[in-house]
């Protein structure tokens, strides 16, 4: 569709976050300050110029202290940045069309133009990143603001399929559309072929906070054939101690360019997320002619087909090291690859100039839609009235957060629930496998072990111990320098034991020091021996030696047909540096019908939806396992995770009356 469709220019503003003013994003690019493969202009969005619009861009207005305080604190109440919205009022009430980049700007642009009708006020295109990902861990005042606002706008955009979905089935009466994002690809240039360096050159970049740098790092640090070269701007102190490891800071874009040309391969780790999480580093590499590594997650595969990258499982370092070494020994495939995804770019747009086209289709297909033929000849005003109501609801929003703040950081309380299991060690209760006396059982119901050392049956004095009430399993070093230690469960598939859907689970523990270390407290579903359905799996605390600041969470569904489409969610709880290993914690975990939450100490570190294939009664392991993919030749000999209780909740019955299981 071209600009004589119309008689005059569509009048566009784009509304972008503080920081991503027009004069000084052009001024940083000319300097080659902004980093990666960037437009005169940010994202391109001025592209549309070419497509029948006249595009404005919001800008960053000066602001002395006080003001200051005040944007950032009604945006920390608020989540996004109303005051800055407020201060491009005029460019927001002369367009006939809003573009937004995120819900941060969206959210903003709508509270402001609130109380108006919609025939008297600029449309909107509301684009959202993080915002859908985020959604089930809102509180319910923010939830509640955010449906409001958001159904005042006239589209929905997303970046993903997967992101998609959801738009579609919390907002079924708005329209919604998924547009592929692009970078700029003017610097698209052959690279001749290559043979790979050795050791191996691997680039790896980004800020996402969906980088997935503890996999990264588990499968090529350490590695004499390969080299990590990493550009973020923060990274955990643990992960850059591998000597093959490297951090840098590119001052600008032509030490960037110089990295790509460095790099064999590009290598992306990703978290599981649905906002297409590393689009931006995979079509920049791919217009630098450098084959990429991925994790499969975030709906990347509506971008770049597996073949024009290679696509891993997330989480799993063995999966990416595998692949890696496979690329390496292979430069036909490595250079087959880069040509299929620059056709690819070109086929789908996958640059910034198509972005902005399609947002121009968009907007035309919006303004045709709307009434009376002379309306686009008006100037849409929004009067000191309209506006005195935006901030005034802005600030009743502000109150109605701050009211609900505390429900947005819940603490639960066990004493108000109904025990259901409770195992104070202070005896020890394991049965070998196979056997029914005990309250716990050894090995996995399944009888299979896993990781770097044996779990092996109890015998006098290891791999369990009770000692003043505390449950200390060991891994230790044998004679012959193997590794061997314990794990208990509670029940048994059709040998008994405890299992339980729905309810309240946690642990008191100390976590052992040291890399290579691999405890964890865990839910299984206890289904019957060859059950084909679908297992859920949750793990309340998966812990990493070599990572003494944090820890995972993950509810994990495995589908025993078609173990490719198991599915992970997976959360990293930050901690003090060596705070789990120098003092007991609680690690807990509700399950109920609608949602999954997680606790740290009793307070919400997680919340997840309940995936609906948990039919099956939950049983609960505890272990303390060894690698998972990180060497063990630091591990402390011998280790120990010491245990102080386990406990089950269940809400109360109806007349009964709740406590008498509970820890302060």
């Amino acid at each position: 569709m071209s600009a004589a469709d119309h008689d005059q220019p569509i009048r566009v503003f784009v509304h972008l976050a503080r920081g991503f003013g027009a004069v000084e994003w052009s001024a940083k690019w000319q300097r080659g300050e902004i980093i990666g493969l960037n437009d005169p202009l940010p994202y391109g969005y001025f592209h549309a110029a070419e497509h029948g619009c006249t595009v404005e861009h919001s800008e960053d207005r000066p602001e002395r202290l006080v003001g200051r305080l005040l944007r950032i604190g009604l945006r920390a109440v608020l989540g996004f940045d109303f005051v800055h919205a407020w201060r491009n009022r005029r460019g927001i009430r002369d367009a006939e069309i809003i573009w937004t980049h995120t819900e941060s700007q969206h959210l903003a642009v709508l509270l402001l133009l609130c109380g108006y009708r919609r025939s008297h006020r600029p449309k909107v295109i509301a684009q959202s990143v993080w915002l859908f990902d985020a959604w089930r861990y809102l509180s319910p005042p923010k939830r509640w603001l955010y449906r409001r606002l958001l159904g005042g706008a006239d589209m929905l955009t997303v970046l993903s399929p997967e992101n998609l979905k959801i738009a579609r089935a919390l907002f079924p009466r708005l329209p919604s559309q998924m547009v592929l994002f692009g970078v700029a690809a003017d610097a698209m240039k052959p690279r001749l072929q290559r043979p790979a360096h050795r050791p191996l050159r691997i680039l790896s970049l980004g800020n996402d906070r969906h980088r997935d740098w503890p996999t990264l790092v588990g499968a090529i640090g350490d590695r004499d054939d390969c080299e990590l070269c990493i550009v973020t701007p923060r990274l955990p102190a643990a992960l850059t101690r591998a000597e093959n490891v490297r951090v840098v800071h590119p001052k600008n874009n032509a030490e960037l360019a110089e990295l790509y040309e460095w790099a064999d391969l590009v290598a992306l780790a990703l978290t599981p997320n649905k906002h297409a999480s590393g689009i931006t580093v995979v079509a920049e590499a791919t217009v630098f002619g450098v084959p990429v590594i991925c994790t499969d997650t975030g709906g990347l595969q509506a971008y770049f087909a597996e073949g024009d990258i290679r696509y891993v499982p997330a989480g799993q370092p063995a999966a990416m090291r595998q692949v890696i070494g496979a690329l390496a020994d292979d430069d036909d495939a490595r250079c087959s690859m880069v040509e299929r995804a620059r056709r690819r770019m070109c086929e789908a747009g996958l640059t910034s100039r198509d972005y902005a086209r399609r947002y121009a289709h968009l907007s035309k297909e919006l303004l045709r839609e709307q009434a009376p033929s002379g309306l686009r000849q008006q100037r849409h005003t929004l009067g000191s009235s309209g506006l005195a109501l935006g901030c005034a609801t802005a600030l009743a929003g502000a109150l109605l957060l701050m009211a609900g703040a505390h429900a947005a950081m819940p603490v639960i309380d066990p004493c108000r629930l109904r025990p259901t299991f409770t195992d104070d060690f202070n005896t020890l209760s394991v049965s070998t496998f196979g056997e029914t006396a005990g309250r716990w059982f050894a090995h996995t119901p399944w009888n299979g072990d896993f990781g770097d050392a044996a779990f092996t049956d109890p015998r006098p004095d290891f791999p369990f111990r009770v000692q003043d009430g505390v449950l200390d399993i060991e891994a230790r070093k044998n004679a012959d320098g193997k590794w061997q230690s314990g794990l208990i469960a509670s029940a048994m598939p059709d040998n008994g034991g405890f299992a339980q859907r729905y309810g309240y689970f946690e642990m008191r523990a100390q976590l052992p020091p040291g890399p290579g270390t691999w405890p964890g407290f865990w839910l299984n579903a206890n289904q019957p021996k060859n059950d084909p359905r679908p297992g859920v799996e949750l793990d309340v605390i998966e812990y990493y030696g070599q990572f003494p600041d944090a820890y995972h969470s993950a509810v994990h569904v495995w589908n025993k047909a078609d173990p490719k489409k198991s599915t992970v969610e997976d959360h990293v709880t930050a901690v003090p540096s060596g705070s789990l290993t120098s003092e007991f914690h609680i690690y807990g975990v509700d399950v109920e019908p609608d949602f999954i939450t997680f606790y740290l100490d009793r307070s919400e570190t997680w919340r997840v939806a309940t995936p609906p294939e948990l039919r099956d009664p939950l049983m609960m392991l505890v272990d303390l396992a060894l690698g998972s993919g990180w060497p063990i030749d630091k591990t402390p000999n011998p280790s120990v995770m010491k245990v102080d209780y386990v406990h089950v909740f269940a809400p109360p019955s109806e007349g009964a009356a709740p406590g008498g299981g509970c820890h302060d």
